[in-house]
Order: C-alpha cells, then sequence, then structure tokens
C-alpha cells in the first residue's frame, strides 16, 4: 500500500502543487485502492469498502469523532454481516429475476415430486423462502440464518407472508428431507457444502447455486440469467 500511495504522490504534481494535505493523500490512496480493487476483479461492494474506509476514517479524526460510535458502528455491522467473519460468506441478496427462475425449478421439478420441500442456506433477509411458499406444488419452504439482523427481518417476514426461517448453522442443517436447495454463498464454504449435499439430499433432488459453482464439478445444468448482474444458476441433480 505504502508503494501505492508513492506512485500516487509521483504523479499527484501534474494534478495539485504541493505540499500536499492529508485529504489530498487520502484522497489518491482511495482512489488507488478502488482502482487496484477492479483490476483483479473484487466484486463491485469491495469498491464501496475500498473507497469509502478511508475517507472515513479521515473525517472520523477530523471531526474527533468519538471512538464509542466506531464501536457501536462495528457491533452493528457485526451483527449484520456475521457469517463474513464465521465463514467468509457476504450478504448477498437474490433479486426477483432468480426468484422467477427457483419458481421454474420447482415447476420442472414437480413432475416427479409434487410436493416439493425448498431449503434457502443462508437465507438472508428471508425474500426466497417468502416467495417460494407462495407457489403452487411447494409444500414446504424453509430457510436457516445465523447473522443476526438478517434473521430478525426474514423471521418477521416470515411471519406475515409464509414459510419458516430458522436460527441455525447450515452446517448443522438436515437436508435429507427438502427436495429443491438453494444457496447463494461464497467460493469458499463449495467444496464442504457439496460434500454435505451428496451425503444428505434424496435421489432426483435438486441443488442450486446462484454465481458459485462447485468446483471440478459437471453442473447438470447452466442458467444464465437476463438480469443486470448476469446472475449465472448451477444446477446439480443428485
Amino acid at each position: 500500500m505504502f508503494v501505492v500511495i508513492a506512485l500516487g504522490i509521483s504523479i499527484a504534481p501534474y494534478f495539485f502543487p504541493p505540499p500536499y494535505s492529508i485529504f489530498v493523500l487520502v484522497m489518491i490512496q482511495t482512489l488507488f485502492a478502488v482502482l487496484i480493487s477492479r483490476a483483479i476483479g473484487l466484486p463491485y461492494w469491495w469498491l464501496w469498502i475500498q473507497g469509502g474506509i478511508p475517507v472515513g476514517l479521515y473525517l472520523g479524526v477530523a471531526l474527533e469523532f468519538n471512538p464509542l460510535w466506531a464501536l457501536m458502528i462495528f457491533v452493528l455491522l457485526w451483527l449484520l454481516f456475521r457469517n463474513v467473519f464465521s465463514e467468509r460468506v457476504p450478504l448477498y441478496l437474490t433479486n426477483q429475476t432468480t426468484r422467477q427462475a427457483l419458481k421454474k425449478a420447482a415447476k420442472e421439478l414437480s413432475h416427479i415430486q409434487p410436493k416439493i420441500h425448498f431449503m434457502d442456506l443462508g437465507c438472508g433477509l428471508g425474500g426466497n423462502v417468502v416467495f417460494m411458499s407462495q407457489q403452487r406444488g411447494v409444500e414446504l419452504s424453509t430457510g436457516v440464518e445465523t447473522a443476526p439482523i438478517p434473521y430478525l427481518f426474514s423471521k418477521l417476514s416470515s411471519w406475515i407472508g409464509g414459510g419458516e426461517i430458522l436460527a441455525q448453522d447450515i452446517w448443522k442443517t438436515d437436508l435429507s428431507d427438502y427436495h429443491l436447495v438453494y444457496a447463494f454463498l461464497s467460493p469458499e464454504p463449495m467444496p464442504k457444502l457439496w460434500q454435505k449435499v451428496t451425503d444428505e439430499m434424496q435421489k432426483g433432488s435438486v441443488f442450486i447455486s446462484n454465481s458459485f459453482a462447485v468446483p471440478n464439478v459437471e453442473p447438470t445444468d447452466i442458467w444464465q440469467l437476463p438480469d443486470g448482474r448476469e446472475t449465472v444458476l448451477y444446477l446439480y441433480q443428485i
């Protein structure tokens, strides 16, 4: 990072006359952090992190920000993104286009399994669970979530819209009773999750992973969705 800042300082005279204020140095560091993150292919949400943290730290020092507020913000972020620390799984939200694809998958599966049990591993805010609970042929729609704030939000959503939300670790969730299992996690847990899926799910059931393929396993089908994020669903029939 010091090399990046030094490079920025060497270029800065073409745009800003020296000596440089702390603010200019912070902006140089922020710009290069964002550019490097983009160049190495990090997800877009990382660009906000790389751009926001340096500026936030600068403003905190400049405004003599009370450290207790920083602690409160950290606790709030932990309650919201706890799984990032424990499982390296961020809070990804499923969009409506993907939900329509889940509906399609359930409809196709209903030809061999008329009463489908759906499971969302890491259900976030619970939208998928509520949506699938309202679909014809879906007898049971369940989601598991351990991050406190998403769990509470999804629990409230299920009380209103339908489905069941459990405060449960995905690794302690028995998948043997589910015919359609969906996950939108990260590359990190996929090998371990695939082992769990193949050990527990019934023959003929379907596992769907949003965006992250199981390494070294050929999917049964791949669906490219027509949404803004160019979502790819990897379908694995057990």
